[in-house]
């Protein structure tokens, strides 16, 4: 397709869609009425993934013996979602299992890169304030034990980013289990 020279980068790129499926829109009355009917509508959705995030938050936390993520007033954690911080150190002394402080962002993408590969699901990793962090997001179709087990499963990502199985080259630092 042809584009004209006035036009940014960015809309050239992205103009030609090819073809445009406007199937997903006529979803829409039956998602609603699925949330309404099947779900209770949204207020107790709300409810239930608060509550969930909540109890999830709590879960994970006492599991690695860590802290949730909040303030004083106690409102990051009235939301669907839970920051729970990961016990792992930043440091020097790799007798105690710390990574330094040059390996952050490649342990980070590890983390990332194994609990896809290796476990099949997505947790936000992310380092603020000198911890890294996992953000659980509560969904309608979760439950509490669908916690548990992401508990177990973050507790044998540490323990490989402690043996600094990020460093591996290849398959190993891919996905070793």
């Amino acid at each position: 397709m042809p584009s004209s020279p006035e036009k940014s980068d960015f809309i050239r790129q992205f103009e030609f869609v090819g073809t445009i499926d406007n199937a997903p829109y006529l979803c829409v009355p039956a998602a609603l009425q699925f949330r309404r009917d099947v779900c209770g509508g949204e207020e107790r959705i709300m409810e239930y993934c608060t509550r969930l995030a909540h109890d999830a938050g709590e879960l994970v936390a006492d599991a690695l013996q860590t802290e949730v993520l909040d303030n004083s007033t106690k409102t990051l954690t009235r939301c669907c979602f839970a920051n729970v911080r990961l016990p792992l150190a930043v440091g020097a002394d790799r007798t105690k299992g710390q990574i330094p402080h040059e390996d952050v962002a490649r342990a980070t993408m590890y983390m990332t890169r194994v609990l896809a590969d290796a476990y099949n699901t997505f947790i936000a990793v992310f380092f603020h304030a000198g911890n890294w962090w996992v953000r659980l997001s509560a969904q309608v179709y979760l439950e509490l034990k669908d916690f548990e087990w992401c508990a177990g499963v973050l507790k044998e990502v540490c323990g490989k980013v402690r043996r600094r199985e990020y460093l591996d080259g290849g398959e190993a630092g891919r996905a070793k289990l």
